[in-house]
């Protein structure tokens, strides 16, 4: 038995909602149409491209708690429970790495 494991995976959820939040109410000021080179000069910028990578991290990171916790109190046979978990995982995986590859090409060609 892991100790705290569910304590830690709580932990994890809110953090990753606060830092949602943070984002949320930061970006209220900007909220205007942007167009496409508007969204490229900020994903581009020094500042940019790390605020939208620990963005999605904390999105992703959220999303894997809920999703987790919602497969695991829901699905019982253990093979259609890993088929499950095995999915979401490489769904969320597979979001984080369209962002940092979409990043690199703006960083690229900045």
């Amino acid at each position: 038995m892991r100790l705290f494991d569910g304590q830690r995976a709580w932990v994890v959820q809110r953090i990753s909602a606060l830092l949602l939040i943070v984002f949320g109410v930061l970006a209220l000021p900007f909220v205007s149409p942007l167009d496409f080179s508007a969204w490229r000069a900020f994903a581009g910028g020094v500042l940019g491209g790390p605020l939208i990578v620990l963005l999605f991290g904390a999105l992703c990171a959220h999303a894997w708690v809920g999703m987790r916790d919602i497969v695991l109190d829901y699905i019982q046979p253990r093979g259609l429970r890993l088929a499950v978990l095995s999915l979401i995982a490489v769904v969320l995986l597979g979001v984080m790495v369209r962002v940092l590859l979409s990043l690199a090409a703006v960083a690229l060609t900045a």
